[in-house]
C-alpha cells in the first residue's frame, strides 16, 4: 500500500497496474494474484487458505483469490404439512447476527407444536424487459401492436435457446418513442436470470429484423434490459405482475404455545401488530413484515442463491387474525427469486445445504420456496413475540462496561505467556521448552459457551506441552491453558439467553446476580486450585500456575491436560453404566477430604456462602418455567410442592439443620470428573464452588451416576459410606444428617436442575429428565426409610 502525493499519484496512474491472470481460475493464476497483492503490501493469509475446488467455481467468479468462511446454524425441526402428509424439516442459515438462528428455532418450535405450517405456490415467473427506441410515438404504437401479434413467433425463437424456459406472455409498455417489452417466463428449477437473458436476446435480434422487414420501419436502437423488469430491485409492478416465485405460508398458532414458547398472549401480539401495521402504511412501506430479510438472507447464503436478489425476495406481507384459540397467520412472498439448479447451487457445500432441505436438483424449486416461506414465517412470529414481550430489547441490550479494556489477544497466547504463568518449581527447571497447540474446544464448558455470547475475548482452552529432561529422559507434559471469562460476562450471557425464554426471568437473573453461584466465578477456581495444591491434594488435575491481570481482565489457569488414554472415562454424564460402586465411593472419599479440609481451614475469599433465601423470586420463576415445559404429571406435582414450600424450606428448615457447612464443588457430576487408570478421580471446573452443606455434592453426584431402577440397597450403601468418611459434628444425629440430604435434594432441584431444564428450551441437555427422575427416587427412598413418608 503506497501513500502518494497528488503529483506522484498522477504519475503512477499513467501506469495502470496489471493484475495477473485476470480471466483464469487456475491454481497458478490464483497463486500469481495472491503474490501480486503481497508484493503490493496487502495480506490475505486467511482468505487465501481455501479448500474449494477450482472446477467447482469455473464460470462463477473471475480473478479468484480465496474465500471467506461464514458460520451456518441449524434451524428446525419445523413441521411441514403437504399432500396430506406431515414431516419435520431442517434448513441451514448463514449469519453473523447473534440470536437470529435461536429466534428462528423458537418460531419453528411454536409452529410445530401448534400443528405445523402449510404453503402454496401461486406462480413462478422471471422477467426480462428489452427496450426498443423508435423515431416517433406513432412508430412506437405500431411496434407495440405488431409485437403482440407476433407472440407465437417470439415464443418459438426464445424457447429455442433453453430446455427449461417457457415464455408465458409478453407485455409491451409505450413511453414516448420508447417501447419496453416485458417478457414473462417460467424457468423450471432455476431462478432464471441468465437463462431468460439469453432467450430474450435471441428473440430481440429476430424482432428487430422481422419488424423492419414487415413494417418497413427501422428500430433506431435497442438494449436487452431497459430496467422495466425490476431485476434485483423492489417495485410494485413486480409484486402485482409477478417476478420470482409467489408463495404463501400459513399456520395456526395455538394460544397455549404462544404463552408457553413465546411467553406472551395472542391479544398482546395482535394489539401491537395492528398499531405497527398502521404506521407501516403511513410510512409507505412496501409490503409489511417484521424482519423477513434476515431469514431469507440466511437461507440464500447457505444454499448458493443470488445474494443480489435478497432485497426483492424479501418483500413480504404478514397477516395475523384472531382465531378461537390462538392466531391464524399467513406470510406472502410475492417475489422469491430462487433456484435449486444452476449458479451457486452446484457447489458441494451448497448442494449439501439443499439436500438437507430435500430441495437439491430438478423438480424441487416449489418445495424450496415453500420451506423458505415456512422458516421465514417462524422468524416473523418469534421476533414479533419477542418485541411484544420485551425479550427483543433484552436479548440485544449491552448491560455495558464503563471503559474500554485492552483484552488478551490470541496472538499473545505463546510459550512466553505460559512461562509467565508457571509456578516456580516448574519455571525453574533447566532446559525447559514450551510448544503451543491449537485452541481446544471443550464441549462441556457451559460457562465459556455462555460468556462467548457477549464478547470476542479468547475465552476457552489452549493446549501446550512442557518439554524438559528428567532422569536422562525427555518428559513431554501436556497442559491446558484455561482463559476464564469474568463473572459479569457469564451472567450477561445468561441474561441474554433467558430473555428469549422469559423476559421476567432475565430481569430476575440480573437483579439477583450476586446471590447465584456464577458470582465471582472468574476468581474462585484459581484460588481453590492454588489452595488445594499448597495443601497437597491430588484429587484435581495437576496445577501448574496462573496469571491474573485485573486491568486487562486476564484470568488464566495452567492445568494438567487429561488425555483420554490416561483415564478410564471422562465426560460420562450420559453413561451412568460406566460408573462402578468402587469409583463412586472413591469420588465420595476424595470430595469428602476436601469438605473436611475446609471445615477447619478458611475457604478462599471469593467463595461465598450460598444464599438462595436472598433470591427466592428467581428460583420461584425457574420452577414456574419448568412446570410449563414438562409433560410429566409426577414432575409437575413435585415442582408445585417445591414452589409452595420454597420459602419455608430455605428460611426455616435450613436454619434448623445444625450440620456444619464447608466449601463444596457445587457442580460435582461426570461432566467435571474423570477417573484415572489408577482408579483415582480428577475433579475439575471448580468455578461454581460455594459454602454449603457437603450433602449437596453427594446428591448431585448420585443423581448422575446411579442407573435407572437402582435399588435402595445401593443408594444407602453409598450414603452410609459418605456418613463414615465425612467429618460430622458429634451432636448431629443420623436422622438430622439424612435430613441434610433431603434439604440438599430440594435445593438441587430448585437451583440447578431448574437451570438445566430451562436452558434446555434452547440447548437441550439429554441427561436432564433422567437426572431429575433419579433425584426424585433418591428423595423418595430417604423419606421412606428415615421419615416414614411414601
Amino acid at each position: 500500500m503506497h501513500e502518494l502525493t497528488i503529483k506522484e499519484n498522477l504519475s503512477v496512474l499513467k501506469k495502470y497496474p496489471i493484475v495477473p491472470g485476470r480471466m483464469l481460475n487456475t491454481p497458478s493464476a490464483t497463486a500469481e494474484r495472491i503474490a501480486f497483492l503481497q508484493d503490493e503490501g496487502y495480506h490475505i493469509k486467511d482468505i487465501s487458505d481455501f479448500n474449494i475446488a477450482f472446477n467447482s467455481i469455473q464460470n462463477k467468479i473471475e480473478s479468484f483469490v480465496g474465500t471467506v468462511e461464514m458460520p451456518l446454524g441449524l434451524v428446525g425441526p419445523l413441521l411441514f404439512n403437504e399432500n396430506n402428509t406431515s414431516s419435520y424439516v431442517f434448513c441451514l442459515g448463514g449469519t453473523l447476527e447473534g440470536a437470529l438462528i435461536a429466534s428462528m428455532n423458537r418460531g419453528a418450535k411454536a409452529i410445530s407444536r401448534s400443528g405445523g405450517f402449510y404453503a402454496s405456490v401461486i406462480h413462478q415467473k422471471m422477467v426480462r424487459s428489452p427496450l426498443f427506441i423508435l423515431s416517433s410515438i406513432e412508430e412506437a404504437e405500431k411496434f407495440k401492436q405488431w409485437i403482440v401479434i407476433q407472440y407465437d413467433s417470439v415464443k418459438r425463437i426464445a424457447e429455442k435457446h433453453s430446455n427449461h424456459a417457457r415464455l408465458l406472455y409478453i407485455d409491451p409498455v409505450v413511453t414516448g418513442c420508447n417501447v419496453h417489452v416485458n417478457f414473462y417466463y417460467s424457468t423450471g428449477d432455476a431462478s432464471g436470470q441468465n437463462m431468460t437473458t439469453t432467450c430474450t436476446w435471441h428473440a430481440v435480434l429476430w424482432v428487430v429484423k422481422a419488424f423492419e422487414k414487415e413494417c418497413k420501419i427501422r428500430i433506431e436502437d435497442f438494449v436487452i434490459e431497459g430496467n422495466s423488469s425490476s431485476d434485483k430491485k423492489v417495485s410494485y409492478a413486480a409484486i402485482e405482475k409477478g417476478r420470482g416465485i409467489y408463495v404463501i405460508a400459513k399456520c395456526h398458532l395455538k394460544e397455549k404455545e404462544i404463552q408457553k414458547v413465546f411467553r406472551t398472549t395472542s391479544e398482546k401480539m395482535l394489539k401491537f401488530f395492528h398499531a405497527s401495521q398502521t404506521m407501516a402504511s403511513i410510512n409507505r412501506m412496501v409490503g409489511y413484515n417484521i424482519n423477513a430479510a434476515n431469514a431469507i438472507a440466511a437461507i440464500f447464503l447457505a444454499t448458493g442463491q443470488d445474494l443480489a436478489s435478497i432485497h426483492e425476495s424479501s418483500v413480504a406481507i404478514l397477516s395475523i387474525e384472531k382465531a378461537k384459540e390462538g392466531l391464524n397467520i399467513s406470510l406472502t412472498l410475492p417475489n422469491l427469486v430462487v433456484g435449486t439448479v444452476g449458479g451457486g447451487t452446484n457447489l458441494p457445500a451448497q448442494q449439501e445445504a439443499l439436500q438437507l432441505m430435500g430441495c437439491a436438483g430438478n423438480g424441487k424449486v416449489q418445495r424450496f420456496a415453500k420451506l423458505i416461506a415456512g422458516f421465514t414465517l417462524a422468524l416473523e412470529m418469534s421476533t414479533l413475540a419477542a418485541i411484544v414481550s420485551g425479550g427483543f430489547a433484552k436479548a440485544h441490550e449491552s448491560l455495558g462496561r464503563n471503559k474500554p479494556v485492552k483484552w488478551l489477544t490470541r496472538s499473545e497466547i505463546s510459550a512466553d505467556l505460559v512461562r509467565r504463568c508457571l509456578i516456580k518449581e516448574v519455571a525453574s527447571i533447566n532446559e525447559l521448552t514450551i510448544t503451543i497447540g491449537k485452541e481446544y474446544d471443550a464441549d462441556n464448558s457451559i460457562i465459556n459457551t455462555i460468556a462467548n455470547r457477549v464478547n470476542n475475548k479468547p475465552i476457552g482452552f489452549f493446549p501446550a506441552t512442557l518439554h524438559y529432561p528428567y532422569n536422562n529422559k525427555l518428559v513431554n507434559q501436556n497442559i491446558i491453558l484455561k482463559s476464564k471469562p469474568l463473572d459479569h460476562e457469564v451472567i450477561k450471557g445468561l441474561h441474554i439467553i433467558a430473555a428469549s425464554i422469559d423476559p421476567e426471568l432475565s430481569d430476575l437473573l440480573w437483579k439477583y446476580k450476586k446471590h447465584i453461584e456464577y458470582h465471582n466465578c472468574h476468581l474462585k477456581e484459581t484460588a481453590i486450585y492454588e489452595q488445594l495444591y499448597d495443601a497437597g491434594f491430588s484429587c484435581t488435575p495437576k496445577y501448574f500456575g496462573k496469571l491474573i491481570d485485573v486491568n486487562r481482565e486476564i484470568y488464566i489457569l495452567l492445568l494438567e491436560w487429561l488425555n483420554t488414554e490416561e483415564v478410564v472415562h471422562i465426560d460420562s454424564q450420559e453413561k451412568p453404566c460406566l460408573w462402578t460402586n468402587q469409583q463412586i465411593k472413591q469420588v465420595i472419599k476424595e470430595i469428602s477430604n476436601v469438605h473436611n479440609y475446609f471445615l477447619i481451614n478458611p475457604a478462599p475469599h471469593p467463595v461465598m456462602p450460598f444464599s438462595p433465601h436472598e433470591a427466592i423470586p428467581l428460583y420461584d420463576k425457574f420452577l414456574s418455567v419448568m412446570m410449563t415445559e414438562t409433560l410429566s404429571e409426577k414432575k409437575k406435582i413435585r415442582l408445585r410442592q417445591l414452589k409452595e414450600q420454597l420459602l419455608l424450606l430455605i428460611e426455616k428448615w435450613h436454619n434448623n439443620i445444625s450440620i456444619p457447612k464447608t466449601l463444596i464443588h457445587n457442580d460435582l457430576n461426570p461432566r467435571n470428573i474423570a477417573i484415572r487408570t489408577n482408579g483415582k478421580p480428577a475433579i475439575y471446573d471448580w468455578e461454581l464452588a460455594m459454602i454449603d452443606f457437603p450433602h449437596r455434592d453427594i446428591i448431585e453426584l448420585l443423581s448422575f451416576v446411579l442407573q435407572e431402577k437402582f435399588l435402595p440397597e445401593q443408594l444407602f450403601d453409598l450414603l452410609d459410606y459418605h456418613y463414615e468418611v465425612a467429618v460430622k459434628n458429634s451432636k448431629v444425629s443420623e436422622k438430622e444428617w439424612f435430613q441434610g440430604y433431603l434439604y440438599s435434594t430440594a435445593l438441587y432441584i430448585a437451583t440447578r436442575l431448574s437451570f438445566y431444564d430451562v436452558a434446555g428450551i434452547h440447548a437441550e441437555y439429554p441427561f436432564t429428565e433422567r437426572v431429575f427422575n433419579t433425584t426424585l427416587q433418591i428423595e423418595e427412598m430417604i423419606n421412606k426409610k428415615y421419615f416414614n413418608l411414601q
